[in-house]
């Protein structure tokens, strides 16, 4: 990869639902032309996420984008290149899966190509559903032999949180939607996964974040320039450079415009 600093002054990290995607979990239009026009005058936009990047094909192919921090900072792609993936360690998600297990609670496994459960319930049609993604497939072997980078237990219940923190340690645990619960391993978050692009590509310019829920924490707090959409939790727009009006009222457009982009 060539020198990045040649080419942008600036990176644009962004949440997707709730920050850069509308209500459908879709790009409106005049989002897909603003992140063009911020690309083209030299600012690297990223999308920061916790879906797997082989989830992304049909938003960067609208929007142009070709660099994500994915499953919250575990798997990092730049302009279409690899640039760092971080396994969890097989015999704790061993661990994690039992103790699911004798809740009658689903896991789904994330590696580098897709994600699949170990068993189909109703929380996983209404998590996948929320996200309007497609259905995973059902394994409950296969995490022992492919290299894991992201967990999600099914759950609607804020408490498991807790429970499952206090019982495998090695993970972080961030519940992002009401039916399900993104798991990591600790130490890692969007942030960090920030952090990482910096440092492996040795950026010296200035660094952007827009978000709206808890998982967006570490992302505006590893920023120059920090954005919490309208609909934003409380505590994320206790820590924002800025305030954005709502993702379903021209927010994305609103901060560009603050920032001077548009």
């Amino acid at each position: 990869m060539e020198n990045i600093n040649k080419t942008y002054h600036a990176m644009a990290f962004f949440d997707l639902d709730g920050t850069l995607l509308n209500k459908q979990s879709q790009l409106d239009e005049e989002v897909i032309q603003a992140l063009h026009h911020i690309r083209d005058n030299g600012i690297l936009p990223v999308i920061a996420t916790g879906r797997g990047h082989f989830e992304l094909d049909n938003l960067m192919a609208q929007s142009g984008i070709t660099s994500a921090v994915a499953m919250n900072g575990q798997f990092i792609i730049v302009e279409g290149e690899t640039i760092y993936h971080e396994p969890m360690a097989v015999a704790s998600i061993d661990r994690l899966n039992t103790l699911a297990d004798a809740r009658n609670q689903s896991l789904a496994f994330y590696d580098k190509d897709s994600y699949w459960v170990s068993e189909m319930t109703d929380l996983v049609k209404d998590a996948y559903g929320y996200t309007d993604a497609p259905l995973p497939v059902v394994n409950d072997t296969r995490y022992l032999t492919d290299e894991i980078n992201m967990l999600l237990i099914f759950s609607d219940q804020a408490s498991d949180v807790t429970y499952y923190q206090n019982l495998v340690p090695e993970f972080n645990y961030f519940k992002n939607t009401p039916y399900s619960i993104d798991i990591i391993n600790a130490g890692s978050n969007k942030g960090t996964g920030i952090k990482k692009v910096v440092e492996l590509l040795g950026f010296t310019g200035e660094t952007y974040g827009f978000g709206d829920g808890p998982n967006d924490l570490h992302l505006l707090e590893a920023v120059d320039h920090a954005t919490a959409m309208g609909n934003a939790i409380d505590d994320l727009k206790a820590i924002a450079d800025f305030v954005s009006t709502a993702n379903t009222d021209h927010g994305i457009i609103n901060a560009f415009k603050h920032w001077g982009w548009l």
